[in-house]
């Protein structure tokens, strides 16, 4: 499988407006002193739950029983956005709406606990993930060349249902607000929908990542009905020989039909593909046959040396074909129905090229503005230890899908702690002492990518040597090799 981090495309249809939306009301809380005092008392946890999500869910019109300090809170929180909005200039129906959508809700609570915790740092670490992508199982119906996780046979140590449930509640009340099902092959198991409903319970946004074999009609219809917000699906070639190469097993036809199943539905579609020296050629190709199947969004998935990946690393595209397809894809974002996104962090400097903003792997906006310039920076290209982390299917957390760092654990460790004081994440969000993006003027916007740093240097802060800017970094790897061994921190 591939990684799925996109987490604004579920609802892609509004994305844009609640980005922008989303940036002024961060800027204003940023640009205001006394606002950033009294966060300090508003972003405070209470018997009655998180103070600032049950006053945001409260000015949104909901009905919520609130204790005198949690009103308190709630009484500050609406004068700040009464005052805020006037200031916009935006319409408070408008915001009402978005902060009825829980994901939104617990997206800005955690932006504003965070601001609390960090400061005014940009980019910006939340004080709980905002995503959390959980490898639900090794299981596969496929044995993918590709693939991060080694994935074919269910792990001994994988979670029960019972301790997934459990697994699923500790992130709801860490105030996590979207978990992505990926694996393996997550609907492998036979209890995805069980736990899928406890998902849609905690009031948390859910997507899955997929291979696309077995989303049957059926398995749709029931991922409608837990509102699901987003079906990514993995193909990695327009033609049935350049995708079964990878993916095995004749699964052309099976993906294709999955794609189409999905697309019949009011779910959002996308297609991954994890691009090589082996499909580099033919990526244009599967964009249009995206389009054709009136498939949503593209993501093009950077290799990353790690899994099964590290036998394949010869197939690691340059620096020159990796700018170049970023390029190539960043001059359409005007033109094409289908949004072009990228897990390159690169994409974003790409993209300025062409009066394109890229917030990295979770959308494009035509246009440049100072709201999005400063969300650009804010959200900060990979969001890895910032914005999102990753959990193993034995609860082990790590980093990213593609960073097999182990960090803690999600039954054994307290998980807010794990995310605020590993040694790993701090680390990965000293940008200023990476190696070779460090000193880079797009360090804000890009930083590099942390799993291929690690996959080929095992240095957690080194450069990406698959970024154009740091071709000397590749052109001195005398040999492409990599490390078999993975770490536990």
């Amino acid at each position: 499988m591939d990684e799925f981090v996109d987490f604004g495309s579920g609802y892609q249809a509004s994305s844009r407006e609640s980005a922008e939306e989303m940036a002024d009301f961060i800027e204003k809380w940023l640009g205001n002193p006394l606002l950033k005092r009294i966060l300090g008392y508003t972003t405070r946890r209470c018997t009655c739950g998180r103070r600032i999500e049950l006053a945001l869910k409260k000015y949104a019109g909901e009905d919520v029983e609130l204790c005198f300090r949690c009103n308190l809170a709630y009484q500050i929180i609406r004068k700040v956005l009464d005052g805020i909005i006037h200031k916009v200039g935006d319409s408070k129906e408008s915001v009402i709406e978005h902060l009825r959508d829980p994901m939104w809700r617990k997206g800005l609570s955690s932006v504003l606990e965070g601001i609390s915790k960090y400061g005014p740092v940009k980019p910006f670490t939340a004080y709980a993930p905002f995503l959390i992508v959980w490898n639900f199982t090794n299981a596969c119906n496929l044995r993918c060349a590709h693939c991060y996780q080694n994935a074919e046979k269910k792990a001994p140590d994988e979670l029960s249902t019972e301790e997934a449930l459990r697994a699923v509640d500790i992130l709801a009340d860490a105030g996590v607000a979207y978990i992505a099902m990926s694996g393996g092959e997550p609907l492998v198991r036979k209890d995805f929908f069980t736990v899928a409903e406890r998902i849609k319970e905690n009031e948390m946004a859910m997507s899955l990542a997929t291979n696309g074999t077995l989303l049957t009609e059926e398995v749709v219809r029931k991922l409608e009905k837990l509102n699901c917000l987003f079906v990514q699906i993995s193909l990695d070639g327009a033609r049935p020989e350049t995708h079964n190469t990878f993916r095995g097993r004749q699964s052309f036809e099976r993906t294709i039909q999955g794609i189409k199943n999905a697309v019949n539905s009011s779910m959002t579609v996308g297609i991954a593909t994890t691009v090589t020296k082996h499909n580099y050629h033919e990526v244009m190709d599967i964009i249009d046959l995206a389009e054709k199947l009136g498939v949503d969004i593209f993501m093009h998935y950077n290799f990353i040396p790690t899994g099964r990946g590290k036998d394949i690393i010869q197939l690691d595209l340059t620096p020159e074909e990796r700018e170049d397809l970023l390029n190539r894809m960043a001059s359409m974002t005007h033109s094409r129905k289908i949004s072009l996104l990228s897990t390159a962090p690169q994409y974003s400097r790409a993209c300025r090229d062409f009066n394109t903003l890229s917030l990295t792997h979770f959308d494009t906006f035509g246009q440049k503005g100072e709201n999005i310039d400063f969300l650009a920076e804010f959200v900060g290209g990979c969001g890895t230890g910032r914005l999102y982390c990753a959990l193993q299917p034995n609860g082990d957390i790590i980093p990213c899908v593609f960073m097999p760092i182990v960090v803690g654990n999600i039954l054994k460790d307290d998980f807010i702690d794990v995310w605020h004081n590993s040694p790993v994440f701090i680390d990965i969000r000293d940008r200023d002492a990476f190696g070779g993006c460090g000193t880079c003027p797009e360090l804000k916007i890009c930083g590099g990518c942390r799993a291929r740093a690690y996959g080929y240097y095992r240095d957690l802060k080194g450069p990406d040597p698959g970024c154009i800017l740091n071709r000397d970094y590749w052109a001195r790897l005398s040999s492409i090799e990599v490390s078999r061994g993975d770490a536990t921190a």
